[in-house]
């Protein structure tokens, strides 16, 4: 034995016995002996599970471009005699690495919003998986229902606004039956009235619409074109062009328009005919334009039905800025004690036109 060999195998037999190594030196031969084979058979037992120890790399990609899937996590259990588990993430690259103790393993990988993959890896000093591809997984998500309360009526400042879609009505209705509907709007024989107060104007989108003649703007709209309704009082003519408030305000409606029906054309044909030869059909088509506003109206029928009035006619021709209007009506009423033709009703036709 080569000199101070036996002092540092005392060392060493120290380091994993616990004892110094004088008191190693000084031991009898035969006790340091049998401590000698109990070190080398335990040296022996432990070789062949150090050198069964595995690695296990490999990657993993998405199915569809082959990208990688930074973060994914790999779980190795051991299937016998237990359940040892090792755990590792895929990094940027999507690789991983695991040390895998002696055995057979079930590999998980898994991603969030892609399918697992699971997978039996017998015991092996390497191995190498390659690229584990995961396909997406396509969830069905349950119905969700969302409910709120849709307001019908705000105040911004003096001016009321209500709202026109929390109002139903049916698929040919004029803004005249959809008003009807609204709070504090009363229409009842041509007059319009608005919080207790006559309406003297109706605009649309800020612009006079048949002048001065509120029903008749609302009786030749159509109501799906209304956005929301504005209740306002506004400043009499003689107090807008001097800019001198009088007090003389006027209870005004205000029709807004939906986004698109500020410009472009619309209209609506209507007609029917009932029993005794009754019939009514008419038509009204507009055309808007920035502040040009283009108008035509026309209805014939034989039951006592007119769109515009004598007063309707004046109101048209006078409430207008630069603006024309026409009209043409026929019929009349029938002799006291007779009878007109078609059931006692009157036999007219009317075309109108109003331009802005």
């Amino acid at each position: 034995m080569r000199p101070g060999a036996p002092g540092r195998l005392a060392r060493i037999f120290a380091q994993h016995t616990g004892r110094t190594p004088e008191e190693l030196l000084t031991m009898p031969a035969s006790r340091l002996f049998r401590l000698c084979l109990a070190c080398a058979a335990l040296a022996a037992a432990l070789a062949p599970a150090a050198r069964a120890q595995g690695v296990l790399t490999g990657s993993v990609v998405d199915a569809r471009d082959g990208s990688a899937l930074p973060g994914a996590a790999v779980v190795a259990v051991r299937l016998a005699p237990d359940s040892a588990r090792v755990a590792a993430a895929a990094d940027a690259e999507g690789a991983f690495r695991l040390a895998l103790p002696p055995g057979r393993h079930r590999v998980r990988i898994s991603y969030v919003g892609f399918v697992a993959s699971e997978q039996i890896v017998g015991p092996a000093p390497a191995r190498h998986l390659g690229p584990v591809a995961l396909r997406p997984d396509a969830v069905a998500l349950p119905e969700t229902v969302v409910e709120a309360v849709q307001e019908r009526v705000t105040m911004r400042g003096d001016t009321t606004v209500i709202n026109a879609d929390a109002f139903k009505v049916n698929p040919d209705a004029t803004a005249e039956d959809l008003v009807k509907k609204m709070p504090g709007i009363v229409v009842q024989d041509g007059a319009v009235q608005a919080q207790g107060e006559a309406v003297a104007r109706v605009l649309v989108d800020g612009e006079e619409f048949f002048g001065d003649d509120a029903a008749a703007t609302l009786r030749n709209l159509p109501a799906e074109i209304v956005q929301s309704v504005q209740i306002y009082d506004r400043q009499s003519d003689q107090a807008r062009f001097t800019g001198f408030n009088d007090g003389a305000a006027e209870k005004t409606i205000n029709v807004v328009t939906r986004r698109g029906m500020q410009n472009g054309q619309f209209g609506r044909l209507y007609g029917g005919y009932g029993s005794e030869a009754r019939y009514l059909a008419g038509a009204g088509l507009n055309y808007f334009k920035g502040p040009r506003r283009l108008s035509l109206i026309g209805l014939t029928n034989n039951i006592n039905q007119q769109n515009f009035s004598a007063d309707d006619l004046l109101g048209v021709m006078s409430g207008g800025r630069g603006g024309s209007s026409g009209g043409r009506r026929g019929g009349g009423r029938p002799p006291e004690g007779g009878r007109a033709e078609a059931g006692g009703y009157l036999v007219g036709a009317q075309l109108s036109w109003v331009m802005r």
